[in-house]
């Protein structure tokens, strides 16, 4: 069984039509879960919706920090009325992304204050986008409270460091502050800072890739206690279909690549990754 921890099947360019394909396609696949990320309030929504006509969806509810010079308060507050929905398992995907410039960059940062803030009073997992801002993101994390010692006992603790993988280890187990570090570009070294702080690192079609020589390398330093695998479909489809438009089930090329870096099986690596996911978002 395969967990994809970040997706959007509410993706709006999607007609009906095409969506009900798609999740029939899911499945008949090996995908047991996915999370039905969105982008905005319209998103978030479809996304619910998406949770309501298939058990194995789930989904995350935020608003992206592409939106920043247009959300108003209201749409955090709808937000917020969006996330007290059952199925509603995370606040996301917020942050920042300053690969287009940086001219709304302090009204990113506002937004993104404003949905850490709103992950905390509701106590729920977040899912972080950050592009082009690797430090000032993980700055904006702290500074907020998702690593604080007060959010870390609102969750249950996860396998420690070799736990699923070392029969001595067995048992152990450390923090979580429930942070996903969705589709994870920054360097191997600040992702063991992040893991040290409590989050968790997602990694998706780049780690396939022939040029993506650094994700690889964050998939081999981070023990797999601290991964989740995603595609972030449509976009960013894995080597042998990179260039084509990615979908949830996809993610078997990501766990594939993900197993052969570990140097176990994939059956090993799915398994490892599937309950991964469930405890992250809390699913049973």
């Amino acid at each position: 069984m395969l967990f994809d921890a970040h997706t959007h099947l509410n993706f709006e360019k999607l007609t009906d039509e095409e969506r009900k394909a798609l999740a029939a396609e899911i499945e008949e696949s090996e995908l047991g879960y996915i999370v039905d990320v969105a982008d905005c309030v319209s998103s978030a929504e479809q996304a619910l919706r998406d949770s309501d006509d298939y058990s194995w969806c789930y989904a995350a509810v935020g608003i992206h920090p592409d939106h920043a010079s247009v959300y108003t308060d209201a749409d955090i507050e709808r937000i917020r009325e969006l996330a007290a929905h059952p199925k509603a398992m995370a606040i996301g995907e917020i942050g920042l992304d300053f690969y287009y410039g940086t001219d709304d960059r302090e009204e990113q940062q506002e937004l993104f204050r404003k949905q850490i803030r709103l992950a905390n009073e509701l106590r729920m997992p977040i899912m972080i986008h950050s592009r082009d801002a690797n430090q000032l993101t993980m700055d904006i994390l702290r500074e907020e409270g998702a690593f604080s010692e007060e959010r870390k006992r609102w969750f249950p603790p996860r396998p420690a460091a070799g736990a699923m993988t070392d029969p001595e280890k067995a048992g152990e187990v450390t923090y979580d502050a429930r942070v996903q570090m969705h589709c994870y570009s920054g360097s191997p070294e600040q992702a063991e800072e992040y893991i040290r702080l409590g989050a968790t690192i997602s990694l998706g079609g780049p780690i396939t890739f022939k040029n993506g020589k650094k994700a690889a390398e964050v998939a081999r330093r981070i023990p797999i206690e601290f991964l989740l695998s995603e595609t972030d479909a449509p976009y960013m489809a894995p080597e042998p279909l990179r260039g084509r438009p990615n979908k949830p089930h996809y993610v078997e090329y990501v766990v594939r690549r993900m197993a052969m870096i570990k140097g176990i099986s994939y059956d090993e690596c799915s398994r490892i990754l599937t309950e991964n996911g469930k405890r992250f978002f809390g699913i049973d």
